[in-house]
């Protein structure tokens, strides 16, 4: 799959953000209604906690994403996923959009539960999965300017991935100084579950080979010792040897590739050679 970085929000809803923002409201309509006849009992059987499962109410970890904790709760939400998902959702496809949002929503919540102090208490909200889309959509468009109105007046403009890690670090230093009713332990896995998804698991759908942490590894490292190259033009006269060419970007970006994918161990005497050559600087 390809991307052109042209590309622009285009205007209408895709199905499954329309199907998610249809739902959550109507869900959240459900629940107001039915709390005020039950006394809340509709939320607390229906919201995450590890008393529910302890009760094996499994259908906690997906049923909690549709309900809210006030009418505001719902909005921001439902914003995040309106202006996210359309191309994200556009980007993947409708099955695997709406795949991407419910694992990240549910991975977030159970992460919830294993981090948080205060797992006891009822989680709801969509916040974790929308963490997800946005994660997923900074894995996909990493250098897209993003333009966010801070206390909806003022525009800053950044990009997704710099956005995403914003997000993640207030959610990561949160989650230490302020524990509390917000669930930002949720935010953070959701969020980096969509952010992996985005970056490394678009081609492959959901394989696990995909999910590969020597892999991430090599690249990470190899994307850093690439700036230390330098593929020189045939003009460059400074080789050891006359009659020596300089290898051409096609050569060095392949042996990176490989280096990426297997590590340094299945370099071949060829291949070393085309970076010691390519690291000679004039």
């Amino acid at each position: 799959m390809q991307y052109r970085d042209s590309y622009s929000f285009a205007p209408g809803l895709t199905p499954a953000v329309r199907f998610l923002l249809i739902g959550t409201t109507a869900a959240y309509l459900l629940q107001a209604l039915a709390d005020r006849l039950t006394g809340g009992a509709f939320t607390e059987l229906f919201s995450l906690s590890l008393g529910g499962l302890l009760r094996l109410e499994l259908w906690q970890p997906l049923t909690y994403l549709f309900l809210h904790g006030g009418l505001w709760h719902l909005i921001l939400n439902m914003l995040g996923l309106f202006f996210f998902g359309p191309e994200t959702e556009r980007t993947i496809g409708a099955r695997r959009f709406l795949a991407l949002y419910f694992a990240c929503g549910i991975l977030a919540g159970l992460g919830w539960i294993l981090i948080s102090g205060s797992s006891m208490l009822p989680c709801v909200g969509a916040s974790g999965a929308i963490f997800g889309v946005l994660g997923a959509f900074a894995g996909l468009f990493p250098q897209r300017q993003v333009t966010l109105l801070v206390f909806f007046v003022i525009p800053v403009s950044l990009r997704a991935r710099t956005l995403a890690i914003a997000l993640g670090l207030f959610s990561l230093l949160a989650i230490v100084s302020q524990p509390g009713q917000i669930a930002y332990a949720a935010h953070l896995v959701g969020g980096l579950a969509g952010y992996l998804y985005g970056r490394y698991g678009v081609n492959q759908g959901f394989d696990f080979r995909a999910f590969n942490p020597r892999r991430w590894w090599n690249d990470l490292r190899w994307r850093w010792q690439r700036r230390k190259f330098k593929v020189l033009r045939e003009s460059d006269r400074d080789w050891e040897s006359g009659t020596e060419e300089p290898p051409s970007s096609q050569e060095v970006d392949e042996v990176l590739a490989k280096i990426s994918k297997w590590g340094l161990g299945r370099l071949t005497p060829r291949d070393r050679d085309i970076l010691d050559r390519a690291s000679r600087r004039r």
